[in-house]
């Protein structure tokens, strides 16, 4: 009975944490990075290109087109987790968007989300600015020392992923799961909505 006891206060503690980036993990979008390098030269990348690049101080980043969300496209795989994160309820749960897409963005990822049938109120969106892996891992960092005890990271970049991972070090006793997403290059590139 003791036993018993003990694992349903530890349940009653628990408090879990569920975070998704949205480019190529909710949604695929035509939005480009622009990239001057120190030659000159104007290159574009796609989100998924940039996940695996290494930043250059040298080169100018420009990434004014990630204040829209352009042509997107649904990645229904994992946005089937966030539907079942979100109906799961959201007592003891903190659901989360943490992109590092500016701020700006908030408002195009809200309608987007809600053009596709989710309640953005129960979503906390957390928008970076920043394409550091550690800022995510450090933005999780800091809800763990609010109490979460049970985290879930959803990702497309292996080095977001890996920050994230490092946190098991850290917190050793939780629960820290970082999942990479793969699931954006089966969309077809050629499709366009109709709205």
């Amino acid at each position: 009975m003791k036993l018993l006891l003990e694992n349903w206060r530890e349940y009653l503690r628990e408090s879990k944490l569920r975070v998704f980036d949205f480019d190529d993990t909710l949604a695929k979008s035509d939005s480009k990075i622009h990239i001057t390098t120190d030659a000159g030269e104007n290159l574009e990348m796609t989100p998924s290109e940039y996940a695996t690049h290494e930043p250059r101080g040298d080169y100018l980043y420009d990434f004014t087109e990630f204040d829209q969300v352009i042509n997107p496209r649904e990645i229904k795989q994992i946005t089937n987790v966030l539907r079942n994160a979100i109906n799961a309820g959201t007592e003891g749960r903190e659901i989360a968007i943490l992109t590092a897409r500016a701020p700006e963005a908030e408002g195009s990822i809200r309608a987007y989300l809600e053009g596709i049938g989710f309640d953005t109120s129960k979503i906390t969106f957390e928008l970076l600015g920043d394409s550091d892996p550690h800022a995510k891992s450090s933005w999780i960092h800091d809800r763990i020392q609010m109490g979460a005890t049970d985290v879930l990271f959803f990702d497309d970049s292996g080095k977001n992923v890996a920050a994230v991972e490092e946190l098991k070090d850290v917190f050793p006793d939780l629960k820290i799961r970082a999942r990479k997403v793969r699931y954006a290059d089966d969309i077809d590139e050629n499709y366009v909505r109709d709205d």
